[in-house]
């Protein structure tokens, strides 16, 4: 083994994981036991307070072991979105307990891995992976609206406009918003590239 890889960043991401396992087997046995009531109301400050402390020591983590991410400026963009769609995630992972219907538990246990792990493929992703969770993000807003709105297929739990599902759509919107930028600067980028190759040349 190579101890030098053991770094302290690495030991608080490893923390910030560990917190994560333990915020996600909280949601597992909610779901599995079927327990929504007063059990459960006096375990949420402890479930909702969990995912912050995680993200914290898993950002505090990767800022210490690549400090690059903390000013880089050509990078910014990427830095953001990362963070945004790794809190999302964290916050997703709080949405499994908050379900009861089978299709909607399914879709968050699912959603959640894919978001948490996907976080870390945003610094050097082509354009089309970025424009893959922009999609991703207007989907996700558009079903939430939708579930508020009417009868959402496969799922009989009436939903509510709550401050967790606001903060999420919140993150969401302003993920949209930085990788739509992203995607448009190098598009620019692109474009002047490519007027500035024939004038090069001849």
């Amino acid at each position: 083994m190579d101890w030098n890889r053991l770094t302290p960043g690495l030991g608080l991401m490893a923390l910030g994981f560990a917190i994560l396992a333990v915020a996600a087997a909280l949601e597992a046995q909610i779901v599995l036991s079927g327990e929504y009531g007063e059990s459960y109301l006096n375990a949420d400050l402890t479930r909702l307070s969990m995912v912050p402390w995680a993200l914290g020591f898993v950002f505090l983590g990767y800022g210490l072991d690549h400090p690059e991410v903390l000013w880089d400026r050509t990078r910014g963009r990427r830095v953001l979105a990362t963070y945004l769609l790794f809190a999302d995630g964290g916050i997703h992972l709080l949405a499994i307990g908050e379900h009861v219907d089978l299709a909607a538990v399914v879709f968050f246990v699912v959603l959640t891995p894919f978001q948490l792990i996907g976080a870390w493929s945003m610094m050097n992703a082509r354009p089309w992976y970025l424009r893959g969770w922009l999609y991703a993000g207007l989907v996700l807003i558009a079903l939430y609206i939708a579930s508020r709105l009417t009868v959402v297929p496969f799922v009989s739990q009436q939903y509510r406009v709550e401050p967790l599902g606001i903060l999420a759509k919140a993150i969401e919107g302003l993920l949209v918003l930085v990788l739509a930028t992203e995607l448009w600067a190098l598009h620019r980028s692109e474009r002047q590239a490519s007027t500035r190759t024939p004038a090069t040349q001849s």
